[in-house]
């Protein structure tokens, strides 16, 4: 393998590799490069690897993280959407090329996958024995990338995720805070979500305007409340938060009648706002 990890981390090897490649980052991709090795170790750290583990990335770039995931003896699917770094990631790494779909288990150091990752069928790689999620996703993906996940089966044990500290701050959101919404109800439901680093602009290229944040997921032993129905919950929620300053008695009388008879059963107050509500009870309400 030509690059090494330090290298890839370089500001100048960084710019000279994209010039050789007659690249520049496109931002429609959310394409920023990370130039701290100090984070990348982290970020690997955090994930706790083992070499029976199975992972997942999403947009690997120039294949920084993806050097330092597949040194973990861990195997490695990578999703990628850029055909300009499909390119010079079948240079850099061996790779199992395939343009979607979970694939057959890699038989070489790196299975790339060449598409969408919105679009990808994550059920179908959980099935194939993903277990962790380790990305550097990219800004105009990640809190959607998320939801699909939480949406997926079988879920994986844990992920780590840099994100923007925006949607950290959402993610680690805890009940009557102004950030906590559908992203931490759907999220802690059946993770631990915790911020692991605040991350600063300078240490990506080209540098973003906002700071990052590394976000760990730890898959807890049983979910915090039953979700039978997981859609009706997440309708529920998704319909109480668009008028979030709202009373939640009023806002469901008017939007949806046949959750706002379930308050009183489930011993939630009309007059409270949805930004109030637990876990729990959002968990009962969807049951009623």
């Amino acid at each position: 393998m030509a690059l090494m990890i330090g290298k890839l981390t370089s500001p100048s090897v960084i710019k000279a590799l994209l010039d050789s490649l007659e690249h520049r980052p496109n931002k429609g991709l959310g394409q920023n490069y990370l130039i701290d090795g100090n984070i990348l170790g982290i970020i690997v750290a955090a994930a706790e690897i083992s070499p029976n583990d199975r992972l997942l990335e999403i947009g690997p770039g120039l294949g920084a993280l993806t050097q330092a995931l597949i040194a973990t003896g861990a195997e490695l699917v990578a999703i990628e959407k850029d055909p300009a770094m499909i390119a010079h990631l079948r240079k850099v790494f061996p790779c199992s090329e395939k343009t979607a779909g979970p694939g057959t288990a890699a038989s070489r150091a790196l299975d790339l996958l060449e598409a969408d990752v919105l679009d990808i069928n994550l059920n179908g790689l959980f099935a194939g024995g993903i277990n962790k999620i380790v990305a550097n996703l990219p800004y105009s993906v990640g809190s959607r990338f998320i939801v699909n996940v939480l949406e997926a089966a079988p879920l994986p044990d844990k992920m780590v995720f840099m994100v923007q500290k925006e949607v950290s701050d959402r993610l680690t959101a805890q009940p009557g805070g102004k950030t906590y919404g559908p992203l931490a109800v759907w999220s802690q439901l059946n993770y631990e979500v915790k911020n692991i680093k605040n991350v600063s602009p300078t240490c990506f290229m080209p540098a973003p305007k906002v700071w990052s944040a590394v976000v760990r997921f730890e898959k807890r032993a049983a979910p915090l409340a039953e979700v039978p129905d997981y859609a009706r919950f997440k309708q529920l929620i998704k319909l109480a938060f668009t008028q979030r300053r709202k009373q939640i008695g009023s806002n469901l009388r008017k939007n949806a009648p046949e959750f706002f008879q379930g308050l009183e059963p489930c011993g939630i107050d009309p007059a409270a706002r949805p930004e109030q509500l637990s876990i729990p009870q959002w968990a009962a309400l969807s049951r009623f």
